[in-house]
């Protein structure tokens, strides 16, 4: 009798487990996808800031001077483009997590109600 209480006891933590499991892998799936993402972003910026620190030591004279202040107006578009892009990176990422995770509660939803049954 104890045995069958036992029994049943670890055959239900388990399907509580997996779950559990299957959310903790994706979540740390997500946050390293996530992470990598933000060093490559933080990592572009960087190497946006020396490019330009570099352009500006170059100025010389009042014609370099001129052709940099000229660029900052394409530095500048470009900026603001890449940030659009890496925000809907960020988004993008954000939404196939909360896709998975959706998929994942429906799928333990349904096994837990077809046991249920």
């Amino acid at each position: 009798m104890y045995q069958e209480i036992f029994s049943t006891y670890n055959t239900q933590a388990e399907k509580l487990i997996v779950p559990m499991q299957q959310l903790a892998k994706l979540s740390l799936s997500n946050y390293e996808k996530m992470a990598a993402l933000q060093f490559e972003i933080a990592q572009s910026y960087v190497d946006l800031g020396i490019e330009q620190m570099n352009a500006i030591l170059e100025v010389k004279d009042p014609e370099s001077l001129q052709a940099f202040v000229s660029k900052q107006a394409d530095v500048a578009r470009n900026v603001g483009e890449k940030m659009i892009a890496d925000a809907k990176a960020v988004a993008e990422l954000g939404n196939e997590f909360n896709a998975e995770t959706q998929k994942l509660a429906r799928e333990s939803m349904n096994a837990v109600v077809s046991q249920a049954a």
